[in-house]
């Protein structure tokens, strides 16, 4: 995280404690990270996500929903991937689970996964996949703490 970034978050924060006070912030920061995850036994809420992923990414990316599982142009491929990288980080859906999801196998959500990784950190070679990841994990982050 760079300087300006921290003291921009830092400066945040100190207007939120001086606003609800500093024991309803603490309250406030736990709860927003124990409602940022989906639990493996809450299988109806990983399907809702899932679902609700999928649907982020089709819009996000432009894209046509009937071809989404299967094209191999990169746009959908790219799409994919993002799903995997999203379902891996806030699901505790294991790779062949979340291939079945996406009719691949778990050595594709895997590579996926590994690929949308390597993009996330070089993004100025990436500008377009990690801005959709960006905007997609932000309305996924809302979506999940509605559910939750």
């Amino acid at each position: 995280m760079s300087a300006k970034n921290y003291q921009t978050l830092q400066k945040s924060i100190d207007k939120v404690v001086g606003k609800i006070g500093l024991d309803n912030t603490i309250h406030l920061l736990e709860s927003f990270i124990s409602n940022t995850y989906v639990k493996h036994t809450q299988q109806e809420k990983v399907r809702m996500v899932s679902q609700y992923l999928i649907s982020l990414a089709v819009k996000e990316f432009e894209l046509e929903d009937e071809l989404f599982l299967h094209s191999n142009v990169r746009e959908y491929r790219d799409a994919r991937m993002c799903c995997f990288h999203l379902l891996r980080k806030y699901t505790e859906d294991t790779l062949p689970k979340i291939g079945l999801m996406f009719q691949c196998s778990e050595r594709t959500v895997e590579y996926g996964c590994g690929k949308a990784s390597e993009r996330l950190a070089v993004p100025k070679g990436n500008s377009r996949f990690v801005t959709n990841y960006i905007a997609i994990e932000a309305r996924l982050l809302e979506f999940i703490g509605r559910i939750n």
